[in-house]
Protein backbone atom coordinates (compact mmCIF):
# COMPACT_ATOMS: atom_id res chain seq x y z
CA UNK A 1 0.00 0.00 0.00
CA UNK A 2 1.66 3.26 -1.06
CA UNK A 3 1.02 5.92 1.98
CA UNK A 4 1.93 9.30 2.04
CA UNK A 5 0.84 11.94 4.46
CA UNK A 6 1.41 14.65 3.04
CA UNK A 7 -0.52 13.76 -0.08
CA UNK A 8 -0.10 13.65 -3.99
CA UNK A 9 -1.42 15.39 -6.67
CA UNK A 10 -1.39 14.46 -10.47
CA UNK A 11 -0.35 17.49 -12.34
CA UNK A 12 -0.90 17.06 -16.56
CA UNK A 13 2.53 18.54 -18.75
CA UNK A 14 3.50 18.75 -22.11
CA UNK A 15 5.29 15.34 -22.35
CA UNK A 16 2.74 12.90 -22.80
CA UNK A 17 5.20 10.31 -25.18
CA UNK A 18 4.51 6.83 -23.44
CA UNK A 19 8.17 7.09 -21.85
CA UNK A 20 8.56 7.32 -17.67
CA UNK A 21 10.35 10.52 -16.51
CA UNK A 22 12.86 10.62 -14.16
CA UNK A 23 12.66 13.78 -11.61
CA UNK A 24 13.99 14.68 -8.31
CA UNK A 25 11.74 13.50 -5.10
CA UNK A 26 11.46 14.21 -1.70
CA UNK A 27 9.71 11.53 0.21
CA UNK A 28 8.46 10.95 3.91
CA UNK A 29 7.43 8.00 5.70
CA UNK A 30 4.32 7.85 7.44
CA UNK A 31 5.19 5.16 9.99
CA UNK A 32 8.05 6.75 11.41
CA UNK A 33 8.65 10.22 9.54
CA UNK A 34 11.88 9.69 8.44
CA UNK A 35 12.63 11.81 5.38
CA UNK A 36 15.07 11.42 2.19
CA UNK A 37 15.57 12.51 -1.53
CA UNK A 38 16.01 10.20 -4.60
CA UNK A 39 17.09 11.14 -8.05
CA UNK A 40 15.12 7.73 -9.01
CA UNK A 41 11.54 9.24 -8.76
CA UNK A 42 9.97 8.36 -12.23
CA UNK A 43 6.68 9.79 -13.52
CA UNK A 44 3.46 8.76 -15.47
CA UNK A 45 3.18 9.46 -19.69
CA UNK A 46 2.34 13.28 -19.33
CA UNK A 47 2.05 13.72 -15.79
CA UNK A 48 3.70 14.91 -12.52
CA UNK A 49 2.32 12.07 -10.88
CA UNK A 50 4.98 9.39 -9.51
CA UNK A 51 4.53 5.38 -11.02
CA UNK A 52 6.89 3.87 -8.31
CA UNK A 53 6.81 4.25 -5.03
CA UNK A 54 10.22 3.41 -2.71
CA UNK A 55 10.21 1.78 0.58
CA UNK A 56 11.54 3.10 3.98
CA UNK A 57 14.79 2.01 4.93
CA UNK A 58 13.50 1.52 8.32
CA UNK A 59 10.13 0.61 8.55
CA UNK A 60 9.86 -1.18 4.93
CA UNK A 61 6.83 1.15 4.16
CA UNK A 62 5.97 2.00 0.72
CA UNK A 63 6.13 5.66 0.24
CA UNK A 64 5.07 7.66 -2.70
CA UNK A 65 7.02 11.14 -2.84
CA UNK A 66 5.43 14.00 -1.50
CA UNK A 67 6.89 16.61 -3.54
CA UNK A 68 8.72 16.46 -7.42
CA UNK A 69 11.42 18.30 -9.02
CA UNK A 70 12.95 17.94 -12.41
CA UNK A 71 16.27 17.01 -12.04
CA UNK A 72 19.04 19.43 -12.54
CA UNK A 73 22.88 19.16 -14.19
CA UNK A 74 25.41 19.47 -10.98
CA UNK A 75 27.81 21.29 -13.77
CA UNK A 76 25.40 23.75 -15.59
CA UNK A 77 22.44 23.89 -13.00
CA UNK A 78 20.24 23.32 -16.04
CA UNK A 79 17.30 20.50 -16.96
CA UNK A 80 17.79 19.96 -20.13
CA UNK A 81 21.51 20.09 -21.03
CA UNK A 82 24.37 18.13 -22.76
CA UNK A 83 26.97 17.78 -19.52
CA UNK A 84 28.24 14.53 -18.63
CA UNK A 85 27.33 14.53 -15.14
CA UNK A 86 23.74 14.84 -13.81
CA UNK A 87 22.61 15.69 -10.28
CA UNK A 88 23.47 12.00 -9.40
CA UNK A 89 26.46 11.49 -7.01
CA UNK A 90 28.16 8.66 -9.35
CA UNK A 91 29.33 7.13 -5.48
CA UNK A 92 26.23 6.49 -4.06
CA UNK A 93 24.62 3.41 -4.12
CA UNK A 94 21.08 2.81 -5.81
CA UNK A 95 19.11 0.72 -3.20
CA UNK A 96 17.36 -1.42 -5.28
CA UNK A 97 16.24 -3.78 -2.63
CA UNK A 98 13.66 -0.13 -1.61
CA UNK A 99 12.94 0.96 -5.46
CA UNK A 100 9.74 0.14 -6.59
CA UNK A 101 10.44 0.29 -9.85
CA UNK A 102 13.43 -1.76 -9.79
CA UNK A 103 11.48 -4.68 -7.69
CA UNK A 104 8.82 -4.53 -10.73
CA UNK A 105 11.48 -5.96 -12.74
CA UNK A 106 12.24 -2.77 -14.79
CA UNK A 107 15.53 -0.81 -14.69
CA UNK A 108 16.32 2.19 -13.42
CA UNK A 109 19.51 4.59 -14.71
CA UNK A 110 22.18 2.79 -12.60
CA UNK A 111 21.84 -0.45 -10.81
CA UNK A 112 24.19 -1.01 -8.56
CA UNK A 113 23.50 -2.06 -4.79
Amino acid sequence: MYRSRRGRGSYRNNNSRGKLRRMYGLLECSECDKEWESSHVYCKPGTYEAAYGQECKDCRIMCMPYRLENIKCSQCGQTDCECERRHVDPNKNHRSDLCGKCKAGLKCGFRRN
